[in-house]
């Protein structure tokens, strides 16, 4: 992109040169009595200085084609990266740091401690679910690290991975939360965190969002 950029500038400012420059050397000339080589004729009624300066006008606007051209692809890819990144803060509400467990109440499981019941080994895609690509790694929601998916917190800033209450709506990859995952197209979705593609049946899907 920078190159068609620095490309299109040439471009305009060799035209602008051209159609500039001839008429103004072909003045000089005159006014010191030299004959000067721009007043032939190329054509018929047409002389050299103004035959140039013609030609520049089609280079200078093809350098500024150029150029816009170029400005505006670096925009679209800068704005298609940002898209491919999801901003985590807006999942941060989906998973809150565990509350304090009161008198006869249960803290929510960690994702790490779930598979580790599995020794180890990633969740196997459930009935309902169909994994389309696996992710490697989970975003952290605090402070967007990445941490390998089986991690149970962030390896940046210690923020734990929290699984949901209800089995159902863990990712089958990460353990976490599927209600933060984006909508690629009919019934594929992209979690949220570790970007795993999900294949999600209608029925499931009405349940988990």
């Amino acid at each position: 992109m920078v190159n068609k950029i620095l490309l299109g500038l040439i471009l305009s400012a060799l035209g602008l040169g051209i159609s500039l420059l001839s008429p103004i050397i072909h003045i000089m000339f005159v006014s010191y009595g030299v004959e000067s080589f721009l007043a032939y004729e190329a054509l018929p009624g047409l002389t050299m200085h103004l035959l140039l300066s013609l030609v520049g006008v089609p280079i200078s606007l093809s350098g500024l084609l150029l150029f816009r051209r170029g400005v505006r692809e670096e925009l679209e890819e800068a704005a298609l990266t940002y898209s491919r990144r999801p901003a985590v803060e807006e999942f941060e509400p989906l998973i809150q740091r565990p509350r304090p467990s009161g008198p006869g109440e249960q803290s929510r499981p960690e994702v790490g401690e779930k598979r580790s019941k599995d020794a180890g080994a990633l969740p196997t895609p459930r009935g309902g679910v169909k994994v389309k690509s696996s992710g490697t790694t989970i975003i952290c929601s605090k402070c967007g690290a990445e941490t390998p998916v089986g991690s149970r917190r962030c390896k940046e800033c210690g923020e734990r991975f929290m699984a949901p209450d209800d089995p159902l709506k863990a990712c089958p990859i990460c353990g976490c939360d599927l209600g933060a995952a984006m909508v690629l197209g009919e019934d594929v979705y992209v979690c949220g965190f570790c970007f795993s593609e999900l294949i999600i049946e209608k029925d499931l899907a009405r349940r988990i969002f």
